[in-house]
Parts: C-alpha cells; sequence; structure tokens
C-alpha cells in the first residue's frame, strides 16, 4: 500500500485509547500531587452486560477501609470519570452490594453517565454519583 505509515496508524490508535497510567497521571498532575496510585486505583472501560453497556467493579470488602478512586473509561465518547469514596464512608459495602468472592460487584450503566448508579440485581441500587469528582476528555 502506498503511503501507509505503520507508525502513524499505531499512534493514531493510541490516542484513542486511554490507559490506567495515563488516566492517573491526569488526574494526578491536576490534584496536583500523586493521589492516585496503582494500589488505591480501579480502572474500568465499558463492557457489554445483557444488552446494555457499562462499567463493571469488583472492589475487594477490605479495601473499603482505605480510600478508593475510580476511572470509568469510556472510549466512544472519548473520556473519562473519576470517582473517590473516602476510607471507611461506605460501611458494610457486603450489605449495599452484590457479593461474589469477598468483593463487591457493581455495574453502571454507560447509557446514563450522569446517573451513575449500581443495576445489578441483589445490589442495593447504590449511587455511586455523589462519588464523583471531575470528568476528562482524550
Amino acid at each position: 500500500m502506498r503511503g501507509y505509515n505503520v507508525t502513524n496508524t499505531v499512534a493514531s490508535q493510541r490516542k484513542n485509547r486511554m490507559t490506567k497510567i495515563e488516566a492517573m497521571k491526569r488526574i494526578n498532575d491536576r490534584l496536583g500531587k500523586p493521589t492516585l496510585t496503582d494500589k488505591n486505583t480501579h480502572f474500568t472501560s465499558v463492557a457489554s452486560y445483557g444488552t446494555d453497556e457499562g462499567w463493571w467493579l469488583k472492589i475487594p470488602f477490605l479495601t473499603f477501609k482505605q480510600e478508593l478512586h475510580f476511572i470509568l473509561n469510556n472510549e466512544k465518547t472519548k473520556s473519562f470519570q473519576h470517582l473517590k469514596i473516602g476510607a471507611n464512608q461506605i460501611l458494610s459495602p457486603g450489605m449495599k452490594f452484590r457479593s461474589t468472592g469477598g468483593a463487591a460487584d457493581a455495574f453502571m450503566s454507560a447509557a446514563a453517565p450522569k446517573r451513575l448508579i449500581d443495576l445489578l440485581d441483589g445490589g442495593s441500587k447504590y449511587n455511586f454519583t455523589k462519588h464523583l469528582v471531575s470528568e476528562y476528555r482524550y
């Protein structure tokens, strides 16, 4: 193919994707300090769930004792949202979320990104919207 440049294609594909490391760097730069780490941050991209698309979270119960950060990535809209849950802010997470293997399971629909509510059967429809810190575009 004449004029086809593999390097430019790879670079443009990379530009259209967001990684956990890149998102954490952007958030930490805005915060002015290294608040988000690999250990306290969960990154998830939009995935299918039945006929819906959204973000899956699987959060070990013990981690609710520390400050938690979530990055909800949406490659279609080229944006991600940063959520923060303070240490011990959610008491008894086993009562708030569907539980599997010592972890809380939650699913939030990407169809309503301003209403971040856990939609899983067996959960309490927990509203994550109150934990939204900021939204970023890329």
